[in-house]
């Protein structure tokens, strides 16, 4: 896309395209490299997101106008979604969720105990970690 509005500046602007620097030459050749690692992160999120996130999927498709096409559609995806069950590519994501709502249901007070105890179970293990490395202080 940037490569066409470089060319169509330089037709308006009346440069020959033997006048492009070197400096726009890398420029074109970084943006491409950039929109094929941007093509490759969202390709590799839909990957994810179909095995790890497949009963959104099913919501999502539940929501289809009603149509001979639509009904396939859905009924692939909550086929779907049953395979990932069956294999436990669904679990992380109940997890995640049962302890958003466990969170969300709790008071203030349930929420400090819980920050004291992650605190304390870090300076356990921080303490446990630097009594296996011998402290070289002289």
């Amino acid at each position: 896309m940037l490569d066409l509005l470089h060319e169509i500046e330089r037709e308006f602007a009346g440069h020959p395209e033997e006048e492009v620097s070197e400096a726009e030459r890398l420029a074109v050749v970084e943006t491409r490299r950039s929109f094929r690692r941007m093509l490759q992160a969202l390709a590799l999120a839909t990957v994810l997101l179909l095995f790890f996130s497949s009963e959104r999927l099913v919501t999502w498709v539940n929501g289809f106008e009603v149509g001979s096409v639509q009904d396939a559609i859905v009924s692939v995806s909550t086929d779907w979604h049953s395979l990932m069950a069956d294999a436990g590519f669904t679990m992380p994501a109940e997890t995640v969720r049962a302890e958003l709502d466990e969170l969300h249901g709790a008071d203030w007070a349930e929420l400090r105990r819980r920050i004291e105890r992650e605190r304390a179970r870090t300076r356990d293990g921080v303490r446990f970690l630097r009594g296996a490395v011998p402290d070289s202080k002289s």
